[in-house]
């Protein structure tokens, strides 16, 4: 399946009430090459947003600016984009065709499915299954490859030596992510490529190694 890679900035934390301001999606293919981007800017097709001052403060996003910037389109126009760019890139053959990926994504997926695009529609195209760097942080921490301080993306992004992006800006945000998840990655090759040849071990005795 190829990566859909997401992230949202918020009015609040609440996705049966609160709203989408940002988006934005990336597509990478199995290999994990490029294949399409999507920056959305958002607003209700009817009403106001709900808002949460704390969610502003910590996205840095005026309402005001938001709601008159000429990007600004609404969720039903967001949603068709959004669903154009996924059909240009559906897998031939396959039931379906993405996997949603980002750092601790159960949150934005829980946002589109109540904001954005119906679950019945989003589950035609992108799988159950997701790639959560925050959800792969937990587990290295549990088998001690990684130290247990780290949590947040700002920190993981330090701690492999990454480009730092604004935080708190979706686009910033999924570019970050993704660069951690190849991290990741290629951590794991590493091990993998130390242990050859070894034989015999206990997962405790491999985790040590």
């Amino acid at each position: 399946m190829n990566k859909l890679w997401y992230d949202y900035e918020t009015t609040g934390l609440d996705s049966k009430k609160h709203g989408i301001m940002t988006a934005y999606f990336v597509i990478c293919n199995e290999k994990d090459e490029f294949l399409d981007e999507l920056e959305l800017f958002l607003k209700p097709d009817k009403g106001n947003f709900v808002v949460e001052s704390e969610a502003l403060k910590v996205t840095g996003i005026d309402l005001d600016t938001h709601l008159k910037d000429p990007r600004t389109i609404t969720y039903s126009e967001g949603k068709k984009r959004l669903i154009e760019m996924l059909e240009r890139h559906k897998i031939k053959g396959k039931r379906r065709h993405y996997r949603p990926c980002g750092q601790n994504i159960g949150f934005d997926e829980q946002f589109t499915v109540d904001v954005l695009v119906p679950e019945e529609e989003w589950r035609r195209l992108v799988h159950y299954r997701n790639i959560d760097t925050l959800q792969i942080l937990n587990f290295l921490q549990d088998v001690g490859f990684l130290p247990k301080e780290l949590g947040n993306l700002e920190s993981q992004v330090e701690y492999f030596n990454l480009p730092m992006g604004q935080a708190h800006n979706a686009k910033e945000d999924v570019k970050m992510v993704i660069n951690v998840y190849r991290a990741y990655c290629k951590l794991m090759q590493d091990k993998k490529d130390n242990m050859a040849g070894v034989s015999n071990n206990s997962l405790l005795e491999i985790v040590e190694r």
